[in-house]
């Protein structure tokens, strides 16, 4: 299964007033001087994916300064299920949006040409501060296997947003607080179901690797507040 991006192209893209970057499929190591843009290139190809990316940043944070344009990414990405041509860009106050093979999609749909996982030096400490990070990387693993988690994750969250909105109006009608709260209860159950079946994966293949590296104990323990969603799909 061959997943390789053959053209990325950025415009307006953070300091790139304009790039163009062609690939044979074999890896590739950026280098350069500080300030050359090589972490801007990488956080355009995680923009391949649902979400806000490896700064988890802003759609107003991604144009070049001080320029008052949009900015767009686009790549030529060879997949498993053939050639897709993806187009993601955001206009000058407006939202984000993207385009596979010349067609509007949402952006959980990027979740379903490629999966894309990340390391970066700002997560070396995940296993030792907050368990907000460690979720979200669990959860950019799940979605890796189950690209569907990102549209089941939007979904809670979107529940429990509109219903700390009717708190906070003080709102008294107990029927809409039933369907938002019946919605979170389906939604967070199929969260934690993904989660967990993304860990037995993990540790199915680590029962089955070749390797001195020493292996893990995985195991999902729910916060007392509930399951958090994906707070980066947006």
């Amino acid at each position: 299964m061959r997943l390789a991006i053959t053209r990325l192209t950025l415009s307006q893209f953070r300091s790139h007033r304009r790039a163009a970057v062609v690939c044979d499929g074999r890896p590739v190591a950026i280098h350069g001087p500080n300030g050359a843009g090589k972490t801007n290139l990488i956080e355009a190809v995680s923009l391949l994916s649902p979400g806000r990316g490896l700064r988890r940043g802003a759609t107003t944070d991604f144009a070049r300064k001080p320029d008052p344009v949009g900015w767009r990414i686009g790549a030529e990405m060879l997949t498993p299920t053939g050639q897709h041509d993806i187009d993601t860009r955001a206009e000058p106050g407006a939202a984000r949006t993207t385009r596979i093979d010349g067609k509007t999609a949402p952006q959980t749909a990027l979740g379903r040409i490629a999966r894309v996982l990340w390391l970066t030096p700002a997560m070396d400490r995940l296993w030792i501060e907050s368990a907000d990070g460690r979720r979200r990387f669990l959860d950019r693993v799940t979605l890796s296997f189950f690209p569907e988690h990102a549209e089941t994750a939007l979904s809670y969250e979107k529940a429990m947003r509109e219903r700390n909105r009717l708190l906070k109006d003080q709102v008294r009608d107990g029927r809409w607080y039933d369907a938002l709260e019946h919605r979170m209860a389906d939604s967070g159950a199929a969260i934690t179901q993904a989660r967990t079946a993304a860990l037995a994966r993990l540790a199915q293949a680590q029962d089955g690797a070749q390797t001195a590296f020493p292996a893990a104990a995985l195991a999902l323990i729910d916060p007392p507040d509930g399951p958090a969603s994906l707070p980066d799909t947006a």
